[in-house]
């Protein structure tokens, strides 16, 4: 089977109309977020990060579990995953992306 392409095509000029629309999307978004981090106390964010930090922890756990149960300790990497467990994978580290940036907010903020 041959895979079809597309017909259609999009000017690049226009790709403009989409891009400030989402800006102004995701500022509206990300103000009002950075306004409660600045005025929330710091014990919720530390126990915000603790609660992801843990649920990362735990999704990282499930998603190397197909590699644990086959005795592969050391592989490096989601290349030796079935596709569900890889999407875990980026799930969970990006859980602990967002609980080290908490704690680095805390950290800022008691400082």
């Amino acid at each position: 089977m041959s895979r079809k392409t597309p017909d259609w095509y999009f000017p690049p000029d226009l790709l403009i109309l989409f891009v400030i629309p989402i800006i102004a999307i995701l500022a509206g978004v990300l103000l009002p977020v950075l306004s409660f981090l600045k005025t929330t106390d710091a014990i919720i964010l530390f126990f915000t990060a603790l609660g992801t930090g843990v649920m990362g922890s735990m999704l990282l756990f499930l998603a190397r579990l197909p590699l644990y149960r086959q005795r592969r300790f050391w592989t490096f990497g989601p290349s030796a995953l079935p596709s569900l467990h890889r999407k875990l994978y980026w799930l969970a580290y990006a859980a602990i992306v967002v609980a080290l940036l908490l704690l680095g907010i805390v950290w800022l903020r008691i400082k």
